[in-house]
């Protein structure tokens, strides 16, 4: 699936920055060794959750292993086995306490607000009247899961696709991320709550992303801006910063 105009992962960027959106998606898209080695760890995860490993555990079939990921060989190591071991034991936990089914690097979509606006899941667990979103981030740049617009893209995604018109469910949206401190950060919605923010605020975002001369705005955001190097207003504003 082609990569979305309207990311989730790039969400507080384009809110923010709704010129950025396209620009990114036009922007030759390069990936760094950090961003590589998440990608492994994901893929690590991936194979256990999905029980491609048999009766092997992660450290006994990835310890030492090398993989080509982005033009970089990664030999995996002690630090990234823990990670994804943190990941994958939390996920089993919550299900068991559940009592949920499991999907695991699911598509969602939201054609409704927009047909650009798509990406994948890490993991959904879907209890009776529970949707979880558990998203995996192997940084160590703290994120927090309070109001997080990705996790709140594919939590409205998992409802449509999962939710049955049902408002009794509560939105349950997890961040693990085991090379912070605070590992685990969730925060709950409720499902007619997380709906009025997608057609609101979510719509409104996207339909300033749409226009014909969309706004540039300047400001911490655009560290992750693949396309600075060509944007005025980030030059215009750094001249200004150093000055």
């Amino acid at each position: 699936m082609a990569h979305a105009i309207f990311s989730p992962s790039s969400a507080d960027r384009w809110f923010k920055c709704p010129a950025s959106a396209y620009l990114n998606y036009q922007a030759e898209y390069t990936v760094g060794l950090p961003a590589a080695t998440g990608t492994l760890i994901h893929s690590m995860t991936e194979m256990l959750l999905k029980d491609r490993l048999r009766d092997m555990t992660l450290r006994d079939y990835w310890l030492g292993r090398k993989e080509v990921v982005e033009d970089f060989e990664i030999e995996v190591d002690e630090d990234m086995v823990a990670c994804a071991e943190v990941y994958v034991d939390y996920i089993q936990k919550r299900q068991k306490e559940l009592g949920a089914r499991s999907v695991i690097e699911e598509k969602v979509y939201l054609d409704e607000i927009s047909d650009k606006c798509h990406g994948t899941a890490d993991c959904i667990l879907l209890a009776e009247d529970r949707i979880c979103v558990i998203d995996l981030k192997s940084g160590k740049w703290n994120v927090e899961a309070m109001k997080n617009k990705q996790l709140m893209i594919y939590g409205l995604g998992a409802l449509t696709r999962y939710g049955g018109g049902n408002p009794d469910i509560t939105m349950e949206l997890t961040i693990v991320q085991p090379r912070v401190k605070n590992q685990i950060k969730t925060f709950e919605i409720s499902a007619p709550n997380l709906v009025e923010w997608g057609f609101t605020d979510l719509k409104q975002a996207t339909d300033a992303c749409d226009e014909e001369s969309p706004q540039y705005n300047f400001g911490d955001h655009c560290r992750f801006c693949n396309a600075k190097a060509d944007c005025d207003e980030y030059k215009l504003n750094s001249e200004k910063k150093n000055d």
